[in-house]
């Protein structure tokens, strides 16, 4: 019953994932849907993200909105051209964290100056940059490093950086175009980083 699914979260009971314009629910132990919210105005609903609280949030990066599921309600937590057309998601400390694909979204995907990671409100929406706000690329997947930094992929250039609070970043690795939302377990110091255009994953 899914169509396109990308960002997917998990409360250990309940499987969210964002499927283009609506947010699924899936209940794990029976391995079907068991909730569906459509995201009034959305185009490209792609990564997920859960709080403390329960909350979901769900990033929109065509229409440039993040979504937020609370109280089984879905609504516009934040909207406009200070999210950066907004990709990866992730929570710190109740903050959430933004990966953004960039400024001035062109045909071909690419856009004329790169996302820098933001934090979003999540109690008012306000948006704020990450350190220097100087940008980093089209960045897409975004995971906790275990040491207060994080690690984010850049879809168009291939890269792998390690960004710190500051917002200076050190290239990890050098792939090719399509590394998409990464996973990274800190126990094992284990990258695994899905190659979208070569069908392969990079560990």
């Amino acid at each position: 019953g899914l169509d396109a699914p990308k960002g997917l979260v998990s409360d250990g009971a309940t499987l969210y994932v964002s499927d283009i314009d609506r947010l699924v629910a899936i209940d794990i132990e029976k391995g079907r849907i068991s909730g569906t919210w459509i995201a009034e105005g959305a185009i490209f609903l792609n990564d997920t993200a859960l709080d403390a609280a329960g909350k979901v949030y769900v990033s929109d990066m065509i229409s440039e909105k993040i979504y937020v599921l609370a109280d089984g309600a879905l609504s516009v937590l934040a909207e406009g051209e200070a999210l950066q057309h907004p990709n990866g998601l992730n929570m710190r400390d109740g903050n959430l964290l933004v990966a953004p694909w960039g400024l001035d979204l062109q045909d071909d995907f690419s856009t004329k100056i790169g996302g820098h990671l933001i934090t979003v409100d999540t109690e008012n929406g306000s948006v704020a940059s990450l350190g220097s706000g100087d940008p980093v690329g089209n960045l897409d997947g975004l995971e906790p490093d275990g040491n207060g930094n994080w690690i984010v992929s850049d879809w168009i250039a291939g890269a792998v950086y390690r960004i710190a609070d500051d917002g200076s970043k050190k290239m990890l690795l050098d792939l090719d175009m399509g590394s998409a939302d990464l996973e990274y377990i800190p126990d094992q110091s284990l990258l695994i980083v899905p190659m979208m255009l070569n069908n392969t994953l990079v560990a």
